[in-house]
């Protein structure tokens, strides 16, 4: 009786949803990925079978199987494995490297290339996607940057063929080729749906499954597709859909039931393929997958833990598109099957797809931008307590996402946060409840994404204000992108008047306007929940001296560090008369000018004045309570401040 109890428990746990919720969450988290997917499995052995005889197997493939290939710093020559519009992969036995290069190199070709390799580095931000600990994943730790690339071996692959025979064809469509073909993005092709999800393999499948279905019975049908299947692996060398498709194909064969079968091949496939966990390739095949088809809200409960992984993963979720997905697979995959018959007869066959793509695109006026991982998700969470017992739960839980993410209320709290953009500033201040968003500079263009991507999260749609507060690159870099972007009502490129912005008012107080672009930088001081915040951009000595001299009863709790660390501000002067609580510096890992300079930390430890660096912190947030104040970092600092 107990155990039949237990089991009726982990099928309504299974019935919602846990297992993908859970387990892909626990892999994003941890570098050491071979424990957390042995934590995946127990968690699907748990839940989706009632046989012993799996847990040990899934284990031992969890965690001993497959061992991590491993990169050796000195290989300087490999085979290309992948091809991307920035940089390749290469391997040499076991052995992998990220080589950077404009180039594009024949997949299956042998290359050899010069330069210094160097450690990837990860880039600590609460979104940002860690592209390093994606290389990770893959076996790659350390990336070059060649002057030359030398072809010591052609590529006799079939894929190799094909992508040659591309590159050498001149066809006016060789870019929507390779990007169609190969995930080779050279330019933006894409606007809609065709840039965020990709041209699948799967849905070439699907969409001869479809075609088929007229033609062939059930079991015919099934071979002809599974030898499609095997041919699509071997040709373009076992990529994760296709051979996940397989491995459960298998293990039907083997006798498995389609819900075990399942479970154990996203197992085996996250255990081969651990980079894909947090890409749309994973994700909404899982989300369709794991909500069993007896459930009688079967749609409702895939659009709500849909959106739910799309809000954590991809800050900002679509309800429709995730609701057609199904439809749209087989679309993506008729496309594909063009662009192969164009890539091998040199028919202009492709021609409709940037107008389908165009249409297509009108799904993303559905996009509803946010990240559920805020400190409003425990509200969220509570609100479906209240709610989980009802007749209509799924429905109103649909509707209750959709309203957080609307609103912005997964992110209720006024806050500042510096964002991690290397060398460089760019700082987001938000009143509660989104009644004012203020960015104050936007980095160099390479950390557009890191810009975009934490506003994104927010819920941010349209800017109250943009502040530049001055010229250089490191700065203004993105600014274009965050007007077209983010339409702020204000924009802001010199000396201001008091600001106001919702309840908050910013007070420029820097006197000085000259032709130094740094001396005249726009310093901005304001009240934000009790803590009296200044942020000097790249003020230097004189622009310190210039500010004392005017307002020489200045203080504040916390400073931010002028000009990333540098020895030209951050005077003596200047620290004596704020006497800040707390310094926060916006420093990048590899800039040539090795910001923060050692005599500016020696003053600020000699004043034992706490400071962090987004360098080694990533993004820095102060989140706004009644009382006090919360510090987090992404590098996993928490601190209380009080009022």
């Amino acid at each position: 009786m107990m155990r039949s109890r237990i089991l009726s428990r982990f099928e309504e746990v299974y019935d919602n949803a846990l297992p993908l919720l859970i387990g892909a969450w626990l892999i994003l988290q941890a570098d050491r990925y071979r424990w957390t997917v042995a934590a995946l499995a127990l968690i699907l052995y748990a839940l989706v079978s009632k046989s012993r005889h799996l847990l040990v197997p899934a284990l031992i493939l969890s965690v001993f199987l497959i061992p991590l290939p491993r990169t050796d710093p000195d290989m300087h020559e490999g085979r290309v494995i992948t091809v991307r519009d920035s940089y390749v992969i290469v391997q040499n036995g076991n052995s992998r490297m990220l080589v950077y290069t404009a180039s594009r190199p024949i997949l299956d070709s042998v290359i050899r290339y010069d330069g210094v390799s160097s450690a990837l580095y990860s880039s600590n931000g609460f979104y940002q996607f860690d592209f390093a600990a994606y290389c990770r994943r893959q076996g790659i730790t350390r990336s070059i940057s060649p002057e030359t690339i030398t072809v010591i071996k052609p590529s006799r692959s079939p894929r190799g063929f094909l992508m040659k025979r591309i590159l050498d064809s001149g066809s006016p469509h060789r870019d929507l080729l390779l990007d169609i073909l190969f995930q080779i993005h050279a330019k933006d092709n894409f606007q809609g749906i065709f840039r965020d999800r990709g041209f699948s393999l799967a849905g070439v499948l699907l969409f001869l499954n479809w075609i088929l279905k007229y033609v062939l019975c059930d079991k015919p049908r099934k071979r002809v597709i599974l030898s499609i299947n095997i041919l699509l692996c071997g040709f373009f060398h076992f990529p994760y859909l296709l051979t996940r498709r397989l491995i459960y194909a298998g293990l039907i064969a083997a006798g498995l039931s389609g819900r075990k079968a399942k479970a154990v091949s996203f197992l085996i496939g996250l255990r081969l393929f651990p980079w894909v966990v947090n890409s749309a390739s994973f994700i909404i095949p899982a989300v369709y997958a794991f909500v069993p088809d007896r459930l009688e809200q079967k749609r409702l409960h895939t659009l709500f833990f849909g959106m739910s992984m799309e809000s954590v993963l991809f800050h900002s979720v679509n309800p429709i598109e995730l609701l057609i997905y199904p439809f749209l697979m087989p679309v993506t995959g008729f496309f594909w099957l063009l662009a192969l018959l164009e890539a091998i007869t040199g028919l202009s066959l492709i021609m409709l797809v940037p107008l389908a793509d165009q249409i297509l695109s009108c799904l993303s006026w559905f996009e509803i931008p946010g990240s559920l991982i805020g400190f409003g998700l425990l509200f969220f969470l509570l609100s479906l307590l209240q709610i989980r017992n009802g007749k209509h739960r799924m429905r109103s839980a649909c509707i209750l996402f959709l309203l957080f993410q609307l609103l912005g209320l997964f992110h209720p709290l006024a806050e500042i946060t510096f964002i991690n953009v290397g060398q460089g500033d760019s700082i987001l201040i938000r009143g509660p409840c989104s009644t004012s968003d203020i960015l104050i500079d936007t980095g160099k263009p390479s950390q557009w994404r890191a810009v975009e991507t934490m506003l994104k999260a927010k819920g941010i749609r349209k800017l109250d204000a943009l502040i530049i507060t001055h010229s250089d690159n490191d700065h203004s870099g993105n600014q274009q992108n965050v007007i077209d972007t983010f339409h702020p009502k204000t924009v802001i490129t010199a000396h201001h008047e008091p600001l106001s912005c919702g309840f908050l008012k910013l007070y420029d107080l820097n006197p000085i306007q000259s032709d130094d672009a740094n001396e005249s930088s726009i310093t901005d001081y304001f009240l934000l929940n009790g803590m009296r915040i200044f942020l000097t951009g790249d003020a230097d000595k004189n622009t310190e001296e210039a500010i004392v001299h005017r307002y020489p009863d200045l203080s504040c709790d916390l400073l931010k560090a002028s000009h990333h660390g540098s020895n030209t501000g951050n005077s003596d002067l200047l620290l004596n008369t704020v006497r800040p609580y707390l310094i926060i510096i916006s420093s990048g890992a590899y800039s040539i000018y090795h910001h923060p300079n050692p005599n500016v930390i020696t003053r600020f430890n000699a004043r034992r004045i706490p400071w962090l660096d987004t360098k080694q912190e990533g993004d820095i947030s102060i989140l706004c309570f009644p009382f006090f104040n919360v510090l987090l970092t992404a590098g996993g600092k928490i601190d209380i401040i009080r009022l």
